[in-house]
C-alpha cells in the first residue's frame, strides 16, 4: 500500500528528521552516487553552480551529496556544488573532535559533535554533547534548536517544546525554531498550531523548502488539496531538486485522479534519488491498483517493488504488502502469497486482520 506522506529523515534543510541550525551547474555528465551524508566544516564555503557563488554556509550545516565532479559535490536542496574539502563525514568529525575536546572543551566543539552524532542518528549522544555545549554557553539559541529537534525525535515532546520556546525567545527570526516547533505540533496532532509555526517560518524564509513541504502535508490531511498543491509547487519552484516533495505532490495528484501527472512526477522523484524506497513503492502501488486501468503496469510494478524491498531489506511490511499485490497483479501467485505472509508476520497488531484476509483471497485464486 502507499507509505504516508513523506518527511524525510536525512537531510538538513528538509523535511523532518535532522532540521540542524549550523555552528554559527559544473558539469553535465557528473557521476551519481549512493547518497551521502557531509557536515560543513570550513568557515569560508560556498555554493556554487556555473554561474557564479549561490550562498555561502556555516560550519555544521548538514548536506546530502549525491553526485561528484573532480573535486566538487553536488547537494541537491541547495542546488549547486562544495568543495569536497570544506566538507567531512559525521564519522570523520566524531574522531577529529574527540581530540579536539580533549585539549581545549568549547560549546561550538560539543555542538558540532552533537551535530555529527544526530546525523548518525545516535540520538542519545547527540543530546549528551548538546547538553554540554549548553553548559559552556546558555545563550545560543542553535543549539537550543538543535537540542529540541533530538527531544522531538525522542518522543519528549514537552521537553522538545521548551527548548523551542527559549530558542524563539532567543531569536525570534529562527525560521528553523519555528518549522521544528511546527514539526512537534503536527505530531501531536494540533494542526492549526503546526500552520501557524509553518506560516512564521516561510514569512521568515520564504523559500524555505522544508516548510513549504511540511505545511502541504499538513493541508493534505485537512483535505485542502488546493493550498497543500499550492505549497509543493511553490517548494518545488523555489528548489527543482527535492525528490521528496515531487513524491509528496505525486501522492496528491492521486488523490485528484490526475494519474498522469502523478506518475510523472514519481518518476522524477527517481531521478533525482534512486534509492528512495518509498517513491519506489508508492509508483509500484499506483502501477497495480490504478483506478483508470490503462496505467497499470504489473511488470513494472514489479521492479519497483522489488526494488523498494531491496532498499529497506524487507523489513518493511507495507513494501512488503506492496510487493504481494503487485506479484499477484502479475500473475505470479505463489510469490505473492510468501510475500504476503512475510508482511503479516512485520504488521502492527492493528493490520493483521486486514492482511490475513487478503492472504485468503490470494490463495483461493
Amino acid at each position: 500500500m502507499p507509505t504516508p506522506f513523506k518527511t524525510n529523515p536525512l537531510l538538513f534543510l528538509l523535511i523532518c528528521e535532522m532540521v540542524f541550525c549550523p555552528v554559527s551547474t559544473f558539469g553535465a555528465d557528473a557521476p551519481k552516487i549512493q547518497p551521502r551524508i557531509k557536515i560543513v566544516t570550513a568557515k569560508d564555503a560556498e555554493i556554487k553552480t556555473s554561474g557564479g557563488t549561490l550562498r555561502k554556509v556555516n560550519p555544521g550545516e548538514v548536506v546530502l551529496i549525491t553526485q561528484t565532479n573532480k573535486e566538487w559535490l553536488w547537494i541537491p536542496l541547495l542546488g549547486g556544488w562544495i568543495k569536497q574539502t570544506d566538507v567531512r563525514s559525521p564519522e570523520e568529525l566524531i574522531q577529529f573532535l574527540n581530540e579536539a575536546l580533549k585539549t581545549e572543551p568549547t560549546a561550538e566543539r560539543y555542538h558540532l559533535r552533537g551535530i555529527a552524532w544526530q546525523a548518525l542518528k545516535n540520538y542519545d549522544q547527540a543530546l549528551s554533547d548538546f547538553d554540554a555545549a549548553l553548559q559552556l554557553k546558555t545563550d545560543n539559541p542553535h543549539i537550543y534548536v538543535n537540542r529540541g529537534n533530538i527531544r522531538r525525535l525522542k518522543g519528549e515532546y514537552a521537553k522538545a517544546l521548551t527548548d523551542l520556546n527559549q530558542a524563539i525567545q532567543l531569536n525570534s527570526s529562527s525560521a528553523n525554531a519555528f518549522h521544528i516547533r511546527g514539526l512537534i505540533y503536527f505530531e501531536n496532532e494540533q494542526p492549526q498550531k503546526a500552520i501557524a509555526d509553518y506560516n512564521e517560518a516561510i514569512r521568515l524564509q520564504p523559500q524555505m523548502v522544508s516548510a513549504l513541504n511540511a505545511r502541504g502535508i499538513v493541508y493534505r490531511d485537512l483535505n485542502q488539496s488546493d493550498l497543500a498543491l499550492e505549497d509543493f509547487n511553490q517548494a518545488i519552484k523555489a528548489n527543482k531538486f527535492v525528490s521528496e516533495v515531487f513524491s509528496n505532490r505525486a501522492s496528491l495528484w492521486e488523490q485528484k485522479r490526475e494519474f498522469e501527472s502523478a506518475i510523472k512526477d514519481y518518476q522524477r522523484a527517481l531521478e533525482l534519488n534512486p534509492v528512495s524506497a518509498t517513491a519506489h513503492n508508492d509508483l509500484a502501488w499506483l502501477y497495480t491498483t490504478c483506478p483508470d486501468t490503462k496505467y497499470r503496469d504489473s511488470k513494472a510494478a514489479v521492479l519497483h517493488a522489488e526494488r523498494a524491498c531491496d532498499l529497506t531489506r524487507s523489513a518493511d511490511w507495507n513494501m512488503l504488502d506492496t510487493l504481494a499485490t503487485a506479484y499477484h497483479e502479475n500473475q505470479q501467485t505463489d510469490l505473492a502469497v510468501k510475500t504476503l505472509a512475510q508482511a503479516i508476520q512485520k504488521a502492527p497488531t492493528d493490520q493483521k486482520n486486514e492482511l490475513k484476509k487478503k492472504l485468503e483471497n490470494f490463495r483461493k485464486l
